[in-house]
């Protein structure tokens, strides 16, 4: 099975969509189930941003279900996204899971998450 996709603005873009497929098999190859997420594409809320904010323009908001959890980035594009959700993905999929079991990899990568959503959104310059 696939990653169910789901959008209120269109269609993601076939790039992206070829390109899932391919991360697909990534994920089944190290023990992952792709038909256990669900990918959303809406629009972002806040759309009157400066461009300075948002120099890619407004992009889409996309939001990750898994397992009952889910997160949501903002991302100019499918395939914007597309690399980022890769980039979440590596801690769990190349990582080394102390037993290899699914939840544990699951465990692993929303706590790349979780953590990268502490992380602070602005640092002030040093003087």
């Amino acid at each position: 099975m696939h990653i169910r996709l789901q959008s209120t603005v269109g269609d993601f873009d076939a790039s992206f969509v070829k390109a899932l497929r391919k991360f697909e098999k990534v994920m089944e190859a190290q023990g992952l189930d792709p038909s256990v997420y669900v990918i959303s594409k809406d629009r972002p809320q806040f759309t009157s941003l400066p461009f300075f904010v948002r120099p890619g323009g407004d992009g889409y908001n996309y939001t990750v279900f898994i397992d009952g959890e889910s997160f949501t980035v903002t991302k100019v594009n499918d395939l914007a996204f597309l690399d980022h959700f890769e980039q979440l993905c590596a801690g769990a999929i190349y990582g080394k899971p102390e037993s290899g079991s699914l939840f544990r990899t699951i465990g692993q990568f929303f706590g790349r998450i979780r953590a990268w959503f502490d992380a602070p959104l602005y640092e002030k310059p040093k003087k």
